[in-house]
């Protein structure tokens, strides 16, 4: 887009740009967001916004079609904004960002199971690993088949994506039937769908679970769609969301090394008060602290989301098989899964976690390759 005029007010100029639309950019935003003042190799801003009036107004400027140049105070030369970044950067029009993917809300009547990804695929091509990655925020899982036969497969996927965080468990954990568990997934029972980690600051974001083993009797890994859930509790039971949104309440994991607590709310909602995250775990919730007359309201809410979640619509059950990885979105899905025998074969899984920031800076730099 080409600039047609530049007028100038009290507090900003007025681009009118060639289709007659216009556009304000006050003078404080233009000082602030010199594009030449910005390091040359780390291209982060070096102006000192404190170093200049918030009312400052330029000393002289001109414009043609490709460019407005402005002479400030506080500067011997011109700063010069080319049109195309001016378009692209008026006031109230958000970068674009490939990461701003619709999230799709799911039933087992919707996806009977996981959308398919092959490992050797993502690791030899950048379009089928930004495919995959583009599933994941979509549907909130993906499942990774063809992984080679080897306990370290799973983390070297993860390698072709980002860092991994580490948490009281390690970096890598072993999902196993342990003699002396400190966590229920170290057991041979079942787990409730549930959120891992409820407990943490930080939620962990993307959980990656790679079967290097199993031949056990049981065992079928379950999820369920917190979107799906959500969205519709919060048509049938608008108290209930409310609650369970806007009620902290407390989260607790403890063993012989360290003793781990947060408090938030069930339903986490984003800065425009849409739904972000369900946090919910049977196994981690410490005793509810509310005063007496809260507690009734609360119970209600939160067993009937607990049902949601596990009803039979909601619930995908899948039997991971030797060589599959599972990832998913730890603050979107529940996961959970089926009691199996020990005694009946092995079962070996091995889980980390990647942020949801490392996941979607990689779907940045994969869709500008």
């Amino acid at each position: 887009m080409k600039i047609d005029n530049v007028a100038q007010t009290e507090r900003a100029f007025q681009v009118t740009w060639t289709d007659q639309s216009s556009s304000e950019f006050p003078f404080i935003w233009l000082r602030d967001n010199d594009p030449h003042e910005l390091h040359p190799h780390t291209k982060e801003r070096t102006f000192d916004l404190t170093s200049v009036p918030i009312d400052i107004s330029p000393a002289s400027s001109n414009s043609d079609a490709d460019e407005l140049r402005v002479l400030w105070p506080d500067r011997e030369d011109s700063s010069r904004y080319e049109a195309a970044w001016l378009y692209a950067h008026q006031p109230g029009v958000s970068r674009p960002d490939p990461c701003n993917i619709k999230r799709v809300g799911w039933t087992v009547d919707d996806m009977p199971e996981p959308h398919r990804v092959d490992a050797k695929a993502c690791e030899r091509s950048p379009e089928a690993l930004l495919d995959a990655l583009v599933l994941l925020k979509t549907y909130g899982i993906v499942l990774v088949e063809n992984m080679d036969d080897d306990p370290s497969a799973g983390e070297k996927f993860g390698e072709l994506i980002a860092f991994k965080r580490e948490t009281n468990f390690g970096v890598v954990f072993e999902v196993m039937n342990k003699a002396e568990p400190n966590n229920l997934a170290y057991t041979a029972g079942a787990l409730p769908l549930h959120t891992d980690l409820a407990n943490q600051e930080f939620v962990p974001g993307i959980q990656f679970l790679h079967c290097y083993r199993n031949s056990a009797t049981g065992g079928g890994s379950t999820f369920s769609d917190a979107l799906a859930v959500c969205e519709q509790l919060k048509i049938d039971y608008p108290a209930y969301y409310k609650t369970l949104s806007t009620t902290s309440v407390p989260w607790r994991f403890h063993d012989s090394e360290c003793d781990v607590r947060q408090r938030r709310p069930v339903i986490g909602l984003n800065a425009k008060g849409d739904f972000r995250s369900l946090t919910l775990n049977p196994h981690l919730a410490d005793i509810p602290d509310l005063p007496a007359d809260q507690l009734y309201d609360f119970y209600a809410a939160y067993q009937e989301i607990m049902r949601r979640t596990r009803a039979p619509e909601h619930k995908l059950e899948y039997v991971l098989q030797q060589g599959e990885m599972v990832i998913f979105d730890n603050l979107r899905l529940l996961h959970g899964r089926e009691s199996f025998d020990p005694a009946s074969g092995d079962r070996h899984l091995r889980g980390y976690y990647i942020e949801h920031n490392e996941v979607e800076s990689r779907i940045r730099m994969l869709s500008n390759e």
